[in-house]
Order: C-alpha cells, then sequence, then structure tokens
C-alpha cells in the first residue's frame, strides 16, 4: 500500500497507473480536499444533487469506483454515518469523466519530491 495526496484536484494518474501495476493498493491521503473549496466546486455539487448525496458521499464514492483505498477523518457523529453511506449508490460514466475534468495537478500538503523532512 502506498499512501498519497490523492483527491479530484490532485487525481495522480501516473502514480495510480504505476501502483496498479506493481500490485500496490492505492490509499488517499486528504481524499476530501482537507476542505479547501473541494465539496464547494460546481460540478461536485451538481452531481451530488443527482444523486440525492452530499459533495463529500460523492467524492468519496468516486475514490472507491477508481479503486482507491479512503479512510476519511471526522470525529462528527453525523458524519461519519454519512461517510460510511457510500455503497449503495453509483456513478456513471457522466459523472466520472465531470470529476476527471477537475484535475488541476495542484498539491494542498508538500510535494513529496521536495520535501526535506525538516
Amino acid at each position: 500500500m502506498n499512501q498519497i495526496e490523492l483527491h479530484p484536484h490532485l487525481q495522480q494518474h501516473a502514480a495510480r497507473e504505476y501502483h496498479a501495476e506493481q500490485g500496490i493498493a492505492t490509499e488517499a491521503w486528504s481524499p476530501l480536499g482537507q476542505g479547501k473549496g473541494l465539496l464547494e466546486v460546481p460540478a461536485i455539487v451538481a452531481i451530488a444533487q443527482k444523486h440525492n448525496r452530499t459533495p463529500a458521499q460523492v467524492v468519496l464514492r468516486w475514490h472507491i469506483q477508481l479503486g482507491n483505498v479512503v479512510i476519511p477523518k471526522s470525529v462528527t457523529p453525523s458524519r461519519i454515518k454519512e461517510n460510511i453511506e457510500v455503497f449503495d449508490f453509483s456513478l456513471d460514466t457522466e459523472d466520472l469523466a465531470a470529476i476527471s475534468a477537475l484535475n488541476e495537478d495542484r498539491r494542498l500538503g508538500p510535494d513529496p519530491a521536495e520535501f526535506n523532512g525538516v
């Protein structure tokens, strides 16, 4: 397993492809974008409305359908419950394409290629 920053704004196609080739599970770090606007993106909101879900549920479902391991962080009981309620719906190809189009290769955390540990 390799945990990498992974969310709709940083989709890490090459890393996920390499992991798949090598039999490495990909775990999403910051799967919901750290509350920095991802859940307000109009495309995510529209998909959530279409499925009668929350934007967070849509993003979590996107991770699951891509095959990512996703463990969202929350201490709020209602959000914890909401986060697990993503297995009774699916995103269609149109939804997946709309989310795929959101990739900006934009990191929220440090770039591991430049991280010096200090």
